[in-house]
């Protein structure tokens, strides 16, 4: 009888917050660029390296059309994949995947910036308009990168150089990842560089800590930096993530007065997402929050600010 009690509860709760996401409207903008999703196939002869196989929501397919038919109803126009595998073959594997498809305006690759051949690998990818950039991140078979590093920095220039971007995912890295980033951005000051999943931030429901706000005050001085605010149902301590968007608005602000309007830009990261919600409701939470800054700084977070960072040429 407890379990039945139990269950009964648990639906209540389900229906309501879908029930209270169904009611925040949806993004009005001519535009609408997720700038962070991953396509994979886990039927691969060999398997993925990412996700894990334990993980029972995420290790299966995540494929094209599932993608289009989640997000299409939210008003989306346009995605920008970004690679999670570390296997070169894998950045070409989903450009194909993608290939006459204009819902897949961009990927972010994953290259190491530790390859002697970094360079020929990233002229090669370029050869496909779509490729707009690449990931930096620590984790699987790939080197802990160091930001000091003479031959990252040497990488880098490279991406500069061919007018690409870096995205660099610190997750849970705190303020010295902030740090980190900081001090990049101003040794290589025309380098596009777009912070993933609000730097990472672990979202607690506690006040922020002084220390990572200083930081994002010294990072926000860069003009060659933007910050998706994606991936919050991830970056949350509390699992499933809360959908209040008063959960994650203390830190989203101190993003918002240090980066301003022209340098937050949407992202969702799923699947991931579906660990705490579906699409649709990821789309409203953030919504809520950019929808009542006006409707131009919610054209530049869903669209116009992902167009410059990755030279989209959007209109």
């Amino acid at each position: 009888m407890k379990n039945i009690i139990c269950l009964l509860l648990l639906q209540s709760v389900s229906y309501l917050t879908l029930f209270a996401d169904e009611k925040r409207p949806l993004p009005n903008v001519k535009h609408m660029i997720d700038t962070h999703i991953h396509l994979y196939n886990t039927s691969r002869e060999g398997g993925v390296p990412w996700p894990p196989e334990d993980d029972k929501v995420l290790y299966k397919p995540h494929l094209p059309k599932e993608f289009e038919k989640v997000s299409k109803s939210t008003g989306l126009t346009g995605v920008i994949i970004v690679e999670a595998s570390h296997l070169m073959k894998d950045n070409k594997w989903v450009l194909k995947l993608v290939e006459n498809n204009d819902y897949f305006v961009g990927l972010v690759g994953n290259v190491n910036p530790y390859r002697k051949d970094f360079e020929s690998k990233i002229k090669s990818l370029k050869k496909d308009s779509r490729f707009v950039g690449v990931r930096a991140r620590n984790g699987g078979k790939q080197k802990k990168i160091n930001f000091s590093d003479s031959k990252i920095i040497s990488s880098f220039k490279i991406l500069e150089k061919n007018e690409l971007s870096l995205d660099i995912l610190t997750n849970g890295g705190g303020v010295e990842a902030v740090k980190e980033i900081d001090k990049l951005a101003k040794i290589i000051p025309n380098l596009r560089i777009i912070a993933n999943h609000v730097i990472g931030y672990n979202f607690d429901g506690k006040s922020v800590d002084p220390d990572w706000i200083k930081a994002v005050e010294s990072l926000g001085e860069n003009k060659n930096v933007w910050c998706k605010i994606s991936g919050l149902y991830q970056r949350s301590t509390k699992q499933p993530a809360p959908h209040q968007i008063s959960y994650y608005q203390n830190v989203i602000d101190v993003l918002w007065e240090n980066l301003g309007e022209d340098r937050l830009i949407f992202g969702s990261n799923w699947p991931c997402t579906k660990n705490s919600g579906n699409y649709d409701s990821y789309v409203r939470l953030v919504n809520e929050y950019f929808s009542k800054k006006g409707q131009i700084a919610c054209d530049k977070y869903f669209w116009k600010n992902a167009s410059t960072a990755y030279r989209l040429n959007l209109n």
